[in-house]
């Protein structure tokens, strides 16, 4: 499938069209749709069979973070968090889940992936150490 990358922007946060495209109409029936994004990868829609290859620890030592007032998680390495001074920065790719009141994985809809564009937004942060930048996100 060939999508052209155009956008759909709304204040500050850009959602990719072929984001909206997958989570507004071209879905597999049983299909569960999750967002990934790591520092050499935009955020992009993925299927919960494809987020261990992107996040191998996804189904075993992963830690979650609850986004505030949703029923979002946002799911980590632990190995991959840098603290400096006092705050926690998410250094590895992250996947972005959605659990129904039973704590199944569900799939997200266009209007989560808004709130976590809404998030990246307030919580992403460059790092620089020896000319290095070091895309990270802060979860405190």
């Amino acid at each position: 499938m060939n999508f052209t990358t155009t956008h759909i922007r709304s204040e500050k946060v850009t959602i990719n069209t072929r984001i909206y495209t997958i989570l507004n109409g071209r879905k597999k029936p049983g299909e569960v749709y999750l967002a990934a994004i790591a520092p050499d990868m935009e955020l992009t829609v993925i299927t919960l069979d494809e987020a261990p290859g992107i996040l191998p620890c996804f189904e075993e030592d992963n830690a979650c973070l609850n986004l505030p007032d949703t029923s979002l998680l946002l799911c980590y390495n632990p190995a991959q968090v840098l603290k400096i001074g006092g705050k926690h920065y998410l250094t590895g790719p992250v996947i972005l889940v959605r659990t129904n009141m039973d704590g199944e994985v569900i799939s997200l809809t266009i209007d989560e992936v808004y709130l976590f564009q809404k998030y990246l937004a307030s919580h992403s942060i460059t790092l620089m150490a020896d000319d290095q930048k070091l895309p990270c996100i802060c979860i405190d």
